[in-house]
């Protein structure tokens, strides 16, 4: 009987040891998604390459990663603010991206629309200037329409000395 127990508590601390090792240690919570992404470093880097027309390779092995090149290629060949805004507002809501990344797109899309407004606010200012110099341009085309009119009556009144002659009987003025 004690070999019994002996061979059946020798078989627990086997069967107890096997699954603790199946287990593992627990330290504590991860986050996982955060270490499935790129640092945001190494995303800003990437966003830099692609745009500077440098290695698209940066992100490779990430998750996300090539949702991010092709964001970063279009972005960086649009010259349009509203279509790069539109860019990254469908980025943003393509994947369960971490809370770096999601204030970065956040920073991106502010200062884009602060880019856009400026672009916005530029254009309203060519278009005044526009006006101004089309007005200004009709302003000197009318004084140079004036100056030749006054030319002509100038040289008629100098051409024709009879005129004069008759004018100055009327007023009794003899030569």
């Amino acid at each position: 009987m004690r070999n019994l127990v002996l061979i059946s508590i020798t078989c627990m601390l086997v069967a107890c040891q096997v699954t603790s090792d199946k287990m593992g240690v627990f330290v504590g919570p991860s986050n996982s998604k955060q270490q499935q992404f790129a640092p945001l470093d190494v995303l800003v880097q990437a966003h830099l390459n692609v745009c500077d027309n440098q290695s698209r390779n940066a992100l490779t092995g990430y998750r996300g990663h090539q949702k991010l090149n092709e964001f970063f290629q279009a972005f960086c060949k649009e010259r349009s603010t509203t279509t790069q805004l539109r860019l990254i507002a469908q980025l943003h809501q393509q994947d369960d991206w971490p809370q770096d990344y999601r204030n970065y797109f956040a920073l991106l899309h502010q200062h884009t629309a602060k880019l856009r407004q400026y672009k916005l606010d530029n254009l309203a200012l060519k278009k005044q200037a526009s006006e101004q110099h089309q007005a200004l341009q009709d302003a000197k085309l009318a004084l140079e329409q004036l100056k030749q009119k006054l030319a002509q009556i100038e040289q008629q009144r100098l051409a024709s000395p009879s005129t004069l002659n008759i004018e100055n009987d009327v007023l009794g003025v003899k030569q």
